[in-house]
């Protein structure tokens, strides 16, 4: 059966619960349309008040937030979302601060599914004072250049936000990806590189590129929302433009029905 995927655009504020709630609408509605696949935003669970470009200093309260709001993977929220992926028969993807054992904080990527948490990834190139944002001051740098998890839909690549512009699609390639999904902060006044990038990676490795992004006021910015679904030929089939909202669409990616009995009946 052809895959069907959903991209939501969304502006988390700096409350974990009430972003969870929304996350749940968004998987409620996603199943009702018939998609196998959802992906959130970067941060989305919990959010980054300070967030900004480098001139941005955030405040020790702020610091303090994504600190205390941090969780483990797999943890109390993973654990609420894969129940509801479990009853809706989805996939998930959506970004959070993770909290690690030795007590480390990640940019995190997190692949869910109706069994639990099939995989995570953590941000390799941070939007930080090396290329203009600010993201040293909260996150710890992953050890990982994009990474590949193996699911019953395929394998699925992960990159976050500004690893689009270092080409991560062929790192993404390189490492066997069937179809590749970021997560995404990516602010108003860059747009036009977003949607460069977004094309190009799909492009570099050949596969379709699903790319979910904030929108909105975030932090000390504006994000551009514009989540997309693209062809591996770097077309976009769908957008959802710069308002909060979600993409339904079916792919040209085969997934076998048998191996999906959650995701395909419903």
């Amino acid at each position: 059966v052809g895959l069907v995927v959903a991209s939501v655009s969304m502006r988390s504020i700096p409350d974990k619960l009430a972003n969870l709630r929304r996350f749940e609408e968004f998987m409620s509605e996603a199943a009702n349309r018939g998609a196998h696949l959802i992906v959130f935003p970067e941060d989305a669970l919990q959010q980054n008040p300070g967030w900004g470009t480098q001139s941005d200093k955030p405040t020790p309260e702020e610091i303090d937030y994504v600190a205390n709001t941090a969780e483990a993977i797999p943890g109390e929220s993973t654990d609420r979302l894969s129940a509801r992926a479990r009853q809706l028969g989805l996939y998930v993807v959506f970004g959070m601060t993770e909290r690690a054992s030795d007590g480390g904080l990640y940019n995190a990527n997190v692949l869910l599914g109706p069994d639990g948490v099939l995989g995570s990834y953590r941000k390799n190139t941070l939007w930080d004072s090396s290329n203009g944002g600010n993201e040293h001051y909260f996150w710890d740098r992953g050890d990982e250049a994009g990474k590949v998890i193996e699911t019953p839909i395929g394998k699925i690549g992960l990159m976050t936000c500004i690893e689009m512009a270092f080409n991560y699609g062929e790192k993404l390639a390189a490492k066997g990806a069937d179809l590749i999904v970021t997560v995404s902060g990516w602010p108003a006044n860059g747009g036009a590189y977003y949607d460069s990038f977004a094309a190009k990676n799909a492009l570099a490795c050949n596969c379709w590129h699903i790319v979910s992004n904030q929108v909105g006021a975030v932090g000390y910015g504006s994000m551009y929302g514009h989540s997309v679904v693209i062809t591996p030929r770097g077309e976009i089939v769908v957008t959802t433009g710069s308002e909060q909202g979600m993409v339904v669409t079916e792919i040209a990616y085969q997934v076998d029905s048998s191996a999906l009995p959650g995701v395909v009946t419903r």
